[in-house]
């Protein structure tokens, strides 16, 4: 479901990645002022555009989550990006589902449509099962990785 196709209400915003998550709000009225005020979305289908953080919602993607499974989705991830993390350490070739998510993070460099040297240098040498050098290594975990885990 778009953005802009959600029924008419109000609507706190969980999260903006390449979709929009949101939870229904039955009663605005009994929520906190600050949530209403700085995360709260009303709809009206009157073709107005819908904005958040300078992003347009409209035509995104809109899947409903609550908090609770956007935490539970957060640990996974977490844990995930700590399996990536101690196999680089430990120098052992990533496999599976370990290598798509560190070649994920390699390969989607911000606002460039194009690899870097150092990235196709570091996508390289993971999909060989090459140990990284202490530079590549160091982007790889203290850069990519945390900035994943905190993002």
């Amino acid at each position: 479901m778009k953005f802009n196709e959600l029924p008419e209400g109000y609507y706190f915003i969980r999260g903006i990645s390449n979709k929009v998550y949101v939870e229904k709000l039955e009663s605005p009225e009994t929520q906190p002022r600050y949530v209403l005020e700085l995360e709260t979305i009303r709809i009206v289908h009157d073709g107005r555009s819908y904005k958040k953080n300078g992003e347009i919602l409209d035509e995104m993607e809109a899947e409903f989550k609550t908090y609770e499974e956007m935490k539970k989705d957060k640990k996974s991830r977490g844990a995930s990006y700590g399996h990536v993390k101690r196999r680089l350490l430990k120098n052992e070739p990533l496999t599976g589902k370990t290598l798509e998510l560190a070649l994920e993070l390699v390969e989607t460099p911000p606002n460039t449509g194009d690899l870097s040297k150092l990235s196709k240098s570091i996508s390289n040498k993971l999909q060989n099962g090459q140990p990284l050098d202490e530079y590549e290594l160091h982007i790889m975990v203290d850069v990519l990785l945390l900035h994943a885990r905190l993002g």
